[in-house]
């Protein structure tokens, strides 16, 4: 028998837009009065008063972050070394950075939550270009020998955006557990 272990819960709000870090790929949606969600500029998925759905907003996506620029469009460096794409990012992902515990060089000028709806506008093999604006930040940022032995990495992480109808939508992002 499969059951549902819900990692985190959000409500949004009728005709209002709300954004969550992809974690399992996995959302449960519900509505007390019809209504409808939209996943970033999907269609709009109609949701019945009372009924609960599964829907898939795709794969989560994590990925290391060794620099930054201190830019009006900050460029993001990630992943190790070696040869090819370092990342699965596309150009339309939502965004969201953390420290990973680097408070000393990864300042809050290069922080972005989910809530702000930042997007990837360009990639490379080794960069991701977004519309956040760093220019704050006192310098660009790279990653120290420090950080890399102490596991304190900055993370870009994957987001969606969710768009409720005329009715508010509580949305649980859940992880399928048996079988």
């Amino acid at each position: 028998m499969s059951v549902l272990n819900v990692l985190d819960t959000q409500t949004v709000s009728g005709s209002g837009s709300a954004y969550i870090v992809v974690k399992s790929g996995v959302v449960r949606a519900y509505a007390a009065s019809a209504s409808t969600i939209q996943i970033n500029a999907g269609p709009a998925i109609t949701l019945a008063a009372g009924e609960a759905v599964l829907l898939s907003v795709g794969k989560s996506k994590n990925v290391s972050i060794t620099g930054a620029s201190d830019a009006a469009a900050c460029v993001y460096t990630v992943g190790g070394g070696g040869a090819g794409q370092t990342h699965t990012f596309a150009v339309g992902d939502y965004i969201q950075t953390i420290d990973g515990g680097d408070t000393d060089g990864f300042v809050a000028a290069f922080e972005t939550a989910a809530s702000a709806g930042k997007k990837v506008t360009a990639i490379s093999d080794k960069t991701v270009t977004t519309d956040y604006d760093s220019s704050a930040a006192s310098a660009a940022y790279a990653i120290a020998e420090a950080d890399v032995i102490a596991n304190t990495v900055p993370q870009l992480q994957r987001a969606v955006k969710l768009t409720a109808g005329g009715n508010d939508v509580v949305v649980e992002q859940v992880q399928i557990v048996g079988g």
